[in-house]
């Protein structure tokens, strides 16, 4: 899918919310974070975390943390397809490669060991990527809703 032509590929009533997302300023800012690759929050009733890789102008990965699961493509994204193919989006990517690269093994080590321990999102995430073993808990879509 093309950010030039991703209306052609969504349901026409995730592209009108998606739209009206984006015309309402629900995606306050979209940041380039690496090459190719842009992070950004949708700010409605909840929050929810935007990533979209692209490769060229080809949409090749694109994820939303929201619950939405009636298709490959919430109206968040779509909010966020629009504002790329806008342009509008600010470049971190540069400053976030210097901080890193600047950073010791242990200052690192020490941070990502303080997420893992007060970030339930991350702590998943480190799980899911790195311990062969990990299972997602059943319950803990219920939980979120029902208690947060």
């Amino acid at each position: 899918m093309l950010l030039d032509d991703f209306e052609n590929y969504i349901e026409p009533k995730i592209l009108e919310r998606g739209l009206d997302y984006y015309e309402n300023g629900h995606i306050p800012k979209v940041e380039k974070v690496s090459e190719n690759e842009f992070s950004a929050i949708a700010c409605g009733n909840r929050r929810y975390n935007i990533y979209v890789k692209l490769g060229g102008r080809n949409i090749i990965e694109q994820r939303c943390n929201c619950p939405y699961d009636w298709s490959d493509v919430c109206k968040h994204a779509v909010a966020v397809f629009y504002k790329l193919s806008a342009g509008d989006f600010t470049d971190s990517a540069e400053k976030l490669r210097e901080i890193l690269g600047n950073l010791t093994y242990k200052t690192l080590r020490n941070f990502v060991d303080d997420l893992l321990k007060k970030d339930r999102d991350f702590r998943n995430e480190f799980l899911r990527k790195f311990d062969k073993d990990f299972e997602e808990d059943e319950d803990e879509e219920f939980f979120d809703e029902d208690y947060y």
